[in-house]
């Protein structure tokens, strides 16, 4: 970055050796930032549309996955009921030592196989939902980000978005990220003009017209 005449000029951080990429104007450099910004943009109309149809997807969900931890819950309970049975049987000389530390183990395996699958689902859960929550929230707010004079909330929206910032021959370029690729390629707003509300409740087909 370097000032002349009034002006802020911006040009590659030469990181990787000398760079022929000439000098670009902040206002200039602030308009591509915009451009690549409402890329990803959604408008309110669509952010209200995209936040019912994960209140749908969650209220689907619950059931079933209410029902997986109560069979996790269920198979746990059953092995530590087979685990005194087997202690059980061990006291009585039913068995001899080697059959119940080779069942006990086999048992207990099955233990931890369970909890740990339990604990993976209770600390992940339905993450997937806030993350798409949250993406939708940003995306809403792209365009706001975009019409104010803000440049270090553009930096850091860009941050967010993309990776791997560079200027080529005055032009600003990034790679998106995922799930913002996505969006940038797929702008919900060429779509069609607006959220059919009601029409079309199937997640997969929310971006169909």
């Amino acid at each position: 970055m370097t000032r002349k005449r009034g002006h802020t000029y911006y040009r590659c951080t030469k990181k990787k050796g000398v760079c022929t990429q000439k000098y670009i104007r902040e206002e200039f450099l602030a308009e591509q930032a915009d451009h690549i910004i409402k890329k990803v943009s959604l408008s309110s109309e669509w952010k209200e549309f995209m936040l019912a149809e994960l209140e749908k997807e969650q209220a689907s969900s619950f059931h079933s996955d209410a029902l997986f931890v109560q069979n996790l819950k269920n198979q746990i309970k059953s092995v530590e009921e087979t685990l005194d049975r087997l202690l059980d049987a061990h006291l009585d000389s039913t068995i001899t030592s080697e059959e119940y530390i080779a069942k006990k183990q086999k048992l207990l395996n099955q233990k931890i196989d369970f909890s740990e699958k339990l604990k993976d689902f209770e600390r992940k859960g339905n993450r997937w939902l806030e993350l798409s929550k949250q993406f939708i929230l940003d995306s809403n707010q792209a365009l706001i980000i975009a019409s104010e004079e803000n440049l270090e909330d553009k930096r850091d929206f860009l941050k967010k978005i993309g990776s791997n910032p560079r200027l080529a021959f005055r032009s600003l370029l990034l790679d998106f990220k995922n799930p913002w690729r996505i969006l940038a390629e797929t702008p919900v707003a060429s779509l069609c003009d607006a959220p059919h509300f009601g029409e079309k409740t199937n997640s997969e087909t929310w971006l169909g017209c």
